[in-house]
């Protein structure tokens, strides 16, 4: 059996991406084990499953950015040690903070085992210097990689076209595979209320159109203003995420009325399909400010899908637009006024089987790069 090892600097808690490729890998392969060297940005709550042995390496100065070069240093050597002394025959390397190690070790032992490097973002036009010659690293990773992973099929096409990349490229989508994951952790007495509320008001006739996320210029916060004046009566925002204060200067920066807000908070992203279960519609946008939101889609897009409910994009995001335009699953927020809103998103029904295949699809790529 040939021997698998992660490597990542993450908060593996509530890192989905990572989560799922590993109870992919379990489900697919039961005997199957798995070594996962982990930088952990906080300290690791959850089991990631009886085939996983985790290796957390801890150092000394980890949260002083002042000693942060002797982080990397202790973080790189123990790493090396771990993969040295592991001999993985696949290595599946999970994004930039990582690739000091993954290069050295390639460097030493070449073609004596398998690459994945799992690319979660392209570098932004305003990195500062320090992340800079990470992306540089990055590049001579993606190169020398026997398979690379992307986020999805955009950011693949980018960077295969602009580091004319020979290696084989596949994508991941961050979709929520699994249904079981929500029901581990038992729902806060918070949450317990905000349901029963918003249910309340369903009952009502309220029907509410759900927002995750912070509010910031790039994530689309004057056009989700603009949506809140033009709403018919009976409809709401459920804001999810951010906290209170940053709601309070949103309504008072554009003068909104409060009535056309639901505003929950930070809720445990196990839970967030609970909240998508009681909207009739959702919102993502990311303004094109940076490549990383030209061609960005959250896992939040995704769950939209997987629970029925079209979405509300920005045109000038490709990758959010093409997918509404291939699969026929949202409208564009700019087409939407006071006399259409309501008809454009209670028409649009999404194939009941989409996400099922779509989610198949996925599967079956990601197998692909360990066979």
């Amino acid at each position: 059996m040939k021997k698998i090892v992660f490597i990542a600097k993450t908060d593996l808690n509530t890192d989905g991406r990572i989560l799922n490729q590993l109870k992919i890998l379990e489900n697919t392969y039961p005997e199957q084990l798995i070594d996962f060297i982990l930088l952990p940005d906080k300290p690791l709550k959850i089991s990631c499953g009886d085939n996983v042995k985790m290796h957390i390496i801890n150092t000394q100065f980890r949260n002083n950015k002042f000693l942060r070069v002797f982080t990397v240093l202790e973080f790189i050597v123990k790493s090396l040690y771990l993969l040295f002394k592991l001999k993985p025959h696949i290595l599946h390397a999970q994004d930039t903070a990582i690739v000091q190690p993954v290069i050295l070790y390639k460097f030493f032992r070449g073609s004596t085992f398998k690459l994945i490097y799992d690319d979660h973002e392209i570098p932004n036009e305003n990195e500062r210097f320090t992340k800079r010659i990470l992306n540089k690293i990055e590049e001579l990773v993606l190169k020398k990689a026997d398979h690379n992973i992307f986020a999805n099929e955009e950011r693949m096409e980018v960077l295969r076209k602009e580091l004319s990349l020979k290696t084989n490229c596949s994508y991941f989508l961050n979709l929520p595979y699994f249904d079981d994951e929500e029901s581990s952790i038992e729902l806060s007495e918070n949450d317990k209320n905000s349901l029963n509320e918003l249910d309340n008001s369903i009952r009502k006739g309220c029907k509410f159109i759900v927002h995750q996320g912070v509010l910031r210029i790039e994530r689309g916060e004057e056009r989700l203003a603009e949506l809140s004046r033009i709403l018919p009566e009976k409809y709401k925002i459920l804001l999810l995420g951010g906290n209170e204060i940053e709601y309070e200067k949103f309504i008072e920066k554009y003068k909104l009325d409060k009535a056309k807000f639901y505003f929950r908070g930070s809720v445990n992203y196990l839970f967030l399909p609970k909240y998508w279960e009681r909207g009739i519609a959702s919102i993502v946008m990311y303004l094109p400010t940076y490549i990383n939101n030209r061609l960005c889609a959250p896992n939040r897009f995704y769950i939209s899908i997987q629970k029925g409910l079209p979405v509300i994009v920005n045109k000038n995001n490709p990758v959010l637009s093409n997918f509404i335009e291939k699969y026929h699953c949202g409208t564009y927020i700019e087409d939407l006024n006071a006399t259409n809103i309501s008809r454009s998103i209670e028409n649009l029904k999404i194939k009941e089987d989409m996400f099922k295949s779509l989610k198949k699809k996925q599967v079956e790529d990601f197998l692909n790069a360990y066979r």
